[in-house]
């Protein structure tokens, strides 16, 4: 029906048609209808042979349709995909949702054009009133003989619950179904306004992800701080399939657990606790990261360290481009750490030893300056509320085998520079 309307309406039409073989010669003898209607009103018609696995035959079948669709697209140059579902269709689809616990992101059920250049031309018709149509106009049309199979819920919902409900309670049920869809919508459009505000304001992109100060979120009222979550999750995932009502609360939990560190995974998303601060990041991406480096330090170079864990320049304080040491560092006046050491006990017999900077390991420590005794990196970290996922990649400097800096925490106290040093070497560590 779709198809004749927009013929009629003089419309430039691509005909796209999926066969997924489910219902063997039923199938087939529709992809023969579809060619031969497209042949009658000569328009262009792309057929797609895709079966989905078994194990999910719906949302697969749907997954296949949606690809094939996007690639016809860009390759045909198509400004719209326009598709058949009716207000029948969209009020089924608030139902079934409602029973499966959505929230009002769900309730607004099928948009009538999407930001990925789907439109729904048929949305305010009812099924019957489509078939009415088509009759009058003496048109045939196939019916899927699937839609009779109540193994499905949505066909149970279609021939059973929906008339049921019609029937006892409400006979314009289908109309307030897809009311409510209208009204949601507008609900989320305005929510998508106000959150990606907030979401600007509070998130933190990170190599690893997306980070909020927890004290932050905690500010906020609930409606809002459910929405932002779903609008990271959204951001880093491309979309909300399966993540449910659960999901969100499980990760509110996590921000106000009492553990000094804590995780949650659902649907996609790898969300981390650590001293006041959310992560959401995708599953296994800390995982798939390489943990080791070791890179050279060359005075004068800067030294642009790996995955995104900041830089290094390393030179003589009375060296002649000492004025411009720091320049290449002053990214709208920030403040970099700095640390100073004295030449003569970095290298005491005249040769600077061999300088690099590598990550931090398990074992390693040194004397800060002012302390008396040597400490871990590891309990620095602690000391320090040092994030669990920043850790992995964290820069220590080394004079041959002996650390002499470590980012945060500062350099050692046996090279340190004092106001009675005669020679000093700058270490100047940019972050992220």
């Amino acid at each position: 029906m779709l198809l004749h309307l927009l013929h009629q309406l003089k419309f430039n039409i691509t005909v796209l048609h999926v066969n997924h073989h489910l219902r063997g010669d039923e199938s087939d003898a529709d992809e023969m209808f579809v060619r031969a209607l497209a042949r009658e009103l000569q328009v262009p018609f792309i057929v797609e042979h895709a079966q989905p696995p078994q194990s999910n035959i719906e949302q697969e079948a749907r997954d296949l349709r949606r690809s094939f669709f996007q690639r016809a697209r860009q390759e045909h140059g198509l400004d719209r995909i326009a598709l058949g579902h009716t207000r029948s269709d969209q009020a089924e689809t608030v139902l079934f949702r409602l029973l499966r616990g959505a929230g009002l992101t769900g309730l607004a059920g099928m948009r009538p054009a999407t930001p990925d250049q789907f439109i729904r031309p048929l949305l305010t018709c009812t099924r019957e009133e489509i078939r009415g149509w088509a009759s009058a106009n003496a048109l045939a049309w196939r019916e899927d003989s699937s839609n009779l199979d109540t193994s499905f819920t949505r066909n149970r919902l279609r021939r059973d619950t929906l008339p049921a409900l019609a029937r006892y309670y409400n006979p314009n049920l289908e109309a307030l179904l897809a009311q409510s869809a209208d009204l949601a919508q507008a609900e989320e459009d305005y929510w998508d306004l106000q959150i990606a505000d907030v979401y600007a304001s509070l998130s933190k992109q990170t190599p690893l992800g997306i980070q909020f100060s927890i004290a932050s979120l905690s500010e906020l009222h609930l409606a809002v701080r459910r929405r932002l979550l779903r609008h990271a999750i959204r951001r880093l995932r491309g979309d909300l399939r399966t993540v449910e009502f659960d999901h969100i609360e499980s990760v509110l939990r996590l921000c106000h657990s009492e553990q000094g560190h804590d995780r949650v995974i659902i649907p996609g998303i790898d969300a981390l606790r650590s001293f006041g601060q959310l992560l959401l990041s995708e599953i296994g991406l800390r995982a798939r990261q390489e943990r080791d480096y070791t890179l050279p330090i060359t005075l004068g170079q800067e030294c642009q360290l790996p995955f995104q864990a900041g830089s290094l320049y390393v030179n003589w304080l009375n060296s002649g481009d000492a004025g411009n040491i720091c320049a290449n560092f002053k990214k709208e006046q920030e403040l970099n750490e700095i640390c100073d050491w004295d030449g003569d006990l970095l290298a005491p017999s005249g040769a600077l030893p061999f300088l690099s900077v590598r990550n931090w390991q398990p074992g390693d420590g040194f004397q800060r300056v002012g302390h008396n005794s040597t400490d871990k990196i590891k309990t620095l970290f602690q000391t320090g509320k040092v994030m669990l996922w920043e850790r992995k990649h964290w820069p220590v400097v080394l004079a041959g085998r002996e650390i002499v800096w470590a980012r945060q925490f500062g350099g050692s106290a046996n090279v340190s520079a004092t106001v009675g040093s005669r020679r000093i070497l700058r270490l100047v560590y940019r972050q992220p």
